[in-house]
């Protein structure tokens, strides 16, 4: 069977920068990481995900929750 969804904190050692001098953002995306979601997305759009890229995008919309949650709670 399929995963449904990677693991978010599969990208935690290579996809997460993290931005001390920024106080309403500290925690984002690599760049790299930043433009496969958004490649991702594309696909998407069109309907051209394999089931492999599905989990894939789905893992990192999780993680882009988790961060707007903390960064969101970090700057208030």
């Amino acid at each position: 069977m399929k995963e449904l969804m990677k693991q978010p904190s599969s990208w935690l050692p290579n996809g997460i920068k993290l931005n001390l001098s920024d106080q309403f953002r500290p925690f984002s995306f690599t760049e790299e990481l930043q433009l496969r979601l958004e490649e991702l997305l594309e696909k998407n759009k069109e309907n051209l995900l394999n089931p492999d890229e599905k989990a894939e995008l789905a893992g990192l919309l999780e993680l882009e929750k988790i961060f707007s949650f903390i960064n969101a709670k970090l700057a208030s």
